[in-house]
């Protein structure tokens, strides 16, 4: 008989001095600024007050066992294999949404309430996409007019950084309406490939003053969705970026530039789907749809449907395949950081979360909606290979 998952078993962030919310307290304290936060443990403060710029280039999906795997076939001559680099833990949830925005602020998911690719917008009636700022329909969440920076009341100890804070990214990024709902940028470049990327890193590096750039660059996380984090393609596409960075190590040569890489998760190679959609029963249980990400899907349950609810995801196909886990659990746990609860935070996180086993995700379609796959990579949950993530340190 098939056990049900302990949450307790999985593994977990740890913000002690570990983790990604840690390195931009070191970030932001080393430029001049104030984070409520621990520093970095083998990144103090102090040592990045020397240089006159720093760089954060985050690789979007880049996990710490994907580079290793990669190393150790052997690749990575350029940059990758040649320079030291240190295991960190990302934020939980392990997912672009949640962890960017703890880049661009400062603070953790607890502090920012941004939980996922899809977040539950209660006061707003809806579930939007919020990076794109769209509904799961994919129309605008509201009009031009809405004032989403108040609205989303976002927390910035970045924004105490001194001097210019330039943001590097490609597209639209730069420009959407997430992004200028963060407006402590004080310059927004945008580019469309990695040597677009490098011209504006060049420039940044030359410029005149003291400076901070975070760079991101999305494509090798797309190439693991689609093709798993084991496949070629994102084999040949990381072979590029480790070209990339040796070239990027190049043009900030005598800059006196500080080079930090990261990424913000890895990615989970996916044998089993489980379309929560496709459960009899499952979808009548709920408010409204899950939110989310493919491996952690937050659950907002009718009061009168609860001992339904429990009861499915102690049956089949959900036994063995998730850990369901009580808002007040989650909380109590410490998985989304320290700090101050944001006041939307109580209101976003599922009033239970479905913690997705290895190797399995979940998909939760709209009605009508032509999305029926799960990916073959995905990320979002609590496992090494999404929650461990690389931190290069390259000094000039």
């Amino acid at each position: 008989m098939t056990n049900p998952l302990r949450f307790r078993d999985f593994p977990r962030p740890d913000y002690r001095g570990a983790n990604i919310v840690n390195l931009m307290s070191s970030i932001i304290r080393g430029r001049g600024g104030r984070s409520p936060h621990r520093p970095l443990a083998g990144l103090p403060p102090a040592a990045l007050r020397p240089y006159k710029k720093v760089v954060l280039l985050l690789l979007d999906g880049l996990g710490s066992k994907q580079l290793h795997r990669f190393i150790l076939a052997g690749k990575g001559r350029k940059f990758l294999a040649l320079h030291p680099w240190q295991k960190i833990t990302t934020a939980c949830p392990a997912t672009t949404a949640a962890v960017v925005t703890t880049l661009a602020t400062g603070s953790s998911p607890t502090e920012h309430a941004i939980l996922g690719w899809h977040l539950h917008l209660s006061d707003l009636g809806m579930d939007g996409t919020i990076l794109p700022f769209v509904t799961r329909t994919d129309t605008p969440i509201a009009t031009a007019e809405f004032d989403l920076e108040k609205y989303l009341a976002l927390p910035a100890p970045l924004a105490t950084i001194r001097g210019r804070r330039v943001l590097i990214s490609q597209g639209h990024i730069p420009t959407s309406r997430t992004s200028l709902a963060m407006p402590w940028w004080t310059e927004r470049h945008s580019f469309e490939n990695l040597a677009g990327m490098l011209r504006h890193l060049r420039a940044f590096a030359r410029s005149p003053g003291r400076a901070y750039a975070y760079a991101y660059w999305p494509d090798y996380d797309s190439h693991c969705h689609v093709h798993g984090p084991e496949g070629r393609v994102p084999a040949r596409h990381l072979a590029e970026i480790d070209a990339f960075l040796a070239r990027a190590q190049k043009a900030l040569a005598g800059t006196d530039t500080l080079l930090l890489v990261t990424a913000d998760h890895g990615h989970m190679q996916t044998h089993t789907r489980i379309d929560l959609s496709a459960i009899p029963g499952f979808y009548d249980t709920l408010t409204s749809l899950p939110s989310g990400d493919s491996r952690m899907a937050q659950c907002f349950v009718r009061p009168a449907r609860v001992r339904e609810f429990l009861r499915l995801t102690r049956a089949a196909p959900l036994l063995g395949a998730c850990a369901c886990v009580s808002h007040a659990e989650v909380l109590r746990s410490g998985v989304l950081g320290p700090g101050k609860p944001h006041p939307a935070l109580k209101n976003r996180l599922g009033d239970y979360v479905l913690f997705a086993a290895p190797g399995h995700a979940f998909l939760y379609p709209a009605a009508l909606s032509t999305a029926r796959h799960v990916k073959f990579g995905n990320h979002g949950g609590l496992s090494p290979d999404e929650l461990e993530v690389p931190l290069f340190v390259v000094r000039p």
